[in-house]
């Protein structure tokens, strides 16, 4: 009997360092859900800018192309031709694509997680608790 309870030990060590490392640990659930999350976000911002890129293409193009079009464009910036005299006011933001914002600067963050020595240290915690208890009682009840 005391050999069964005795081998409780290192199956006691064995099962908290895989729940540990599983839920926990590098390669665990709580970072794969961290690194997917960033996964998200990072697509998402890549995504945003194509779409800004892809804009700025077009207008590009339109403005190469199309004389009217590069002399409306510079005049919502606020320039002029050389015979005009006209008054700018500042702060009216009327220019096309003005508002139109280039992405986000994202870093990319490491998962928290425990390390593997962490959970080596935390499951031989518990091992050894176990141990000692049946030490314990072995010594208290023993005839």
């Amino acid at each position: 009997m005391r050999f069964v309870q005795y081998m409780l030990v290192p199956w006691t060590v064995v099962f908290v360092y895989t729940f540990f490392s599983f839920f926990m640990g590098q390669n665990g659930l709580y970072a794969r859900k961290h690194l997917e999350a960033e996964k998200i976000r990072l697509s998402e911002n890549r995504k945003a800018l194509e779409h800004t890129a892809h804009d700025f293409l077009n207008t590009r193009e339109n403005l190469k192309h199309d004389h009217d079009m590069l002399s409306v464009y510079a005049r919502q910036l606020g320039y002029g031709k050389a015979d005009e005299k006209f008054i700018r006011i500042r702060g009216l933001n009327v220019a096309v694509n003005a508002n139109m914002t280039a992405g986000q600067v994202l870093y990319a963050t490491n998962p928290e997680y425990i390390s593997d020595s962490v959970i080596k240290i935390i499951s031989s915690c518990f091992g050894f608790t176990i141990l000692l208890f049946f030490l314990i009682k072995d010594f208290f009840l023993s005839p």
